[in-house]
């Protein structure tokens, strides 16, 4: 039996727009309610008292699934998946589907470098550069945000929320798969 209503904590606003397009892109229709936090400590530290905001949050009763996404920052995202598991182990929560945790290895911006024609096509339509390729080896980037950064200012395209959003919107979800590997753990985990 699939959800039908997610809820979703995020570092922050970035975040939020990425992973909201991404969700809805594996699971049309869904409900997703997004909470974006002011980074990863802050994140961190809230995330167990912010879960009980979705009890109430769809029709009136709980989501069926909440979602905690963080970047791993070089860190092993499977030590923090635990970590984060460890912390809530003594709470019990009301979604049918549980709580489930994802780290992304590195950061997301990795993620919207995966398919540089997504990226070529989003900043011509906002009057920018061409985008022909982007960097190998995203995963292992320890700052693929400054690299994003650096590419959408170099073709005069600001960096926002709502543009990373349009690239989550226009990439190819299998060359984001092959560039990025562990995006397929997220794609399982959110994909019920």
């Amino acid at each position: 039996m699939s959800a039908s209503s997610y809820g979703i904590i995020t570092e922050g606003v970035f975040d939020a727009a990425v992973y909201r397009t991404l969700v809805r892109r594996l699971n049309p229709g869904i409900y997703v309610r997004m909470l974006a936090c002011r980074g990863k400590n802050d994140l961190m530290k809230r995330f167990p008292g912010l879960l009980r905001t979705f009890e109430h949050d769809f029709e009136g009763g709980p989501v069926e699934m909440a979602v905690v996404i963080r970047d791993a920052d070089g860190k092993d995202p499977a030590e923090l998946e635990l970590q984060m598991r460890t912390s809530i182990e003594d709470r019990q929560y009301p979604f049918r589907m549980d709580v489930r945790f994802h780290a992304v290895r590195n950061a997301m911006d990795a993620w919207l470098l995966a398919d540089s024609a997504a990226i070529d096509r989003v900043c011509l339509a906002r009057g920018g550069g061409h985008v022909t390729n982007t960097p190998r080896n995203l995963e292992d980037m320890l700052r693929p945000k400054e690299s994003l950064r650096l590419l959408l200012s170099n073709r005069k395209v600001p960096y926002t929320p709502e543009l990373c959003r349009d690239i989550a919107a226009a990439i190819d979800l299998n060359v984001l798969s092959q560039r990025c590997p562990r995006f397929q753990t997220f794609a399982e985990l959110v994909d019920c």
